[in-house]
């Protein structure tokens, strides 16, 4: 029996890329502008980070992912990089 390796993302997968980076695209500068902000930089950067090791991005969504992650390291600091300890 031959095995058929499936590519590497499908037509479905890369709509639910395209979901979170709409999601994405409207959560993470109000995170960035947040005083208070719900989640550490660190969760979204990892989120951010995840898809961009996606291989077959469309350019489109390459772009936006980086700039998400340009976002998020230009406002990083120290303090809100790890869980707010309250």
């Amino acid at each position: 029996m031959e095995h058929r390796l499936r590519p590497p993302y499908t037509a479905y997968e890369l709509l639910l890329i395209d979901a979170d980076l709409v999601h994405l695209q409207r959560v993470v500068p109000l995170e960035v502008a947040a005083s208070n902000p719900v989640f550490p930089f660190l969760y979204w950067q990892r989120r951010v980070t995840l898809i961009l090791e996606t291989r077959h991005l469309f350019p489109a969504q390459l772009a936006v992912a980086s700039a998400l992650l340009d976002l998020i390291e230009s406002t990083n600091t120290g303090d809100r990089l790890l869980a707010k300890a309250s």
